[in-house]
């Protein structure tokens, strides 16, 4: 399955596309951004990351756990005591605004004003607004020395190891703002009832107060954010529709996952002969999977099929 994680802007010669939508200079310092490649060197747009966009990062929170330890002097008088053990474990995401972030070295001649770097970076397909994260999951181990004395001094060490504990990710889903999302880039995935029988329907829509909370296991398994599945029927050879809700009549669950590398989020169902794997938005902006994207191209005129679609994760 093909993920992206967001809008490249094409350079062809040196110049930026007519049709790109950034809002950006043509100057020196795009050109030391840019480079004379046809597309941005991978750096060049870590460097714009983290100038433009928001940090995601992890919060750390306080874990104690308590060890036992016991000394036994010789004339056979038993000291136990309780120590306690502070350590530091991993938990769920905080959004935080980088800060401090400057100039890459290389462009500060070209792009002497913050905002010179920064309309490059609009030019070269980052813009502000998007989110990075960083995840620090650690074990940490903790000595503690104890020392008792009764008749004569006796001394014992205990180390206690506490393991960093993952937890579960929600956020929304937002088609990403690339060409292949075409007039739905931007909209979010919430659910409608379709009739006769209410079933929740995953469709797109154009406002993110109406988006619906997805969550992520440490497995990266997506769900509902209470855990209801993504299912869909099993029975075309071309597509099919994706509900959110347990399955009824000829429904499966689909493996629906969530790549925390580049954040973006995607289904499949394999079985039955069925390998139902690309995301497709129809006219109606109701959200299907298909098989095959020559299937997507021939059912655009009639359907107004858009993809494969492009979804990304989106903090709350």
């Amino acid at each position: 399955m093909r993920f992206f994680v967001g809008a490249i802007a094409l350079l062809v010669g040196g110049a930026v596309a007519q049709d790109c939508n950034c809002d950006c200079k043509i100057d020196s310092c795009l050109q030391v951004v840019a480079g004379t490649s046809p597309f941005p060197a991978e750096p060049t747009v870590a460097d714009c990351r983290s100038f433009m966009w928001e940090v995601i990062t992890v919060a750390a929170e306080t874990v104690t756990t308590t060890a036992l330890v016991t000394a036994t002097a010789t004339n056979t008088v038993v000291d136990t005591r309780w120590t306690t053990i502070t350590t530091t474990a991993s938990f769920p995401l905080q959004k935080r605004q980088a800060s401090g972030i400057t100039v890459p070295t290389y462009a500060t001649a070209a792009c002497p004003q913050p905002s010179d770097f920064s309309s490059a970076c609009k030019c070269v397909g980052i813009s502000a607004g998007g989110t990075s994260y960083h995840h620090v999951l650690s074990t940490d181990t903790v000595t503690v020395t104890s020392t008792i004395t009764v008749t004569e001094d006796v001394s014992t060490t205990t180390t206690a190891t506490v393991a960093a504990t993952a937890t579960d990710l929600y956020f929304r889903i937002r088609a990403a703002n690339v060409a292949e999302n075409g007039g739905f880039q931007g909209h979010y995935l919430y659910t409608v009832d379709e009739a006769p029988n209410s079933w929740k329907r995953l469709a797109l829509v154009n406002n993110a107060n109406q988006a619906v909370t997805f969550r992520a296991n440490p497995e990266n398994k997506l769900t509902g954010a209470d855990g209801t599945p993504i299912v869909g029927d099993i029975t075309s050879i071309d597509s099919e529709q994706l509900y959110l809700q347990e399955p009824v009549d000829a429904m499966a669950p689909y493996e629906c996952t969530f790549n925390p590398g580049d954040k973006t989020v995607g289904c499949q169902y394999t079985g039955n002969g069925m390998n139902y794997i690309y995301l497709v938005a129809q006219g109606s902006a109701r959200l299907w999977i298909y098989q095959s994207q020559s299937k997507i191209a021939s059912d655009n005129p009639g359907n107004g099929a858009t993809g494969p679609l492009v979804l990304e994760a989106v903090p709350l």
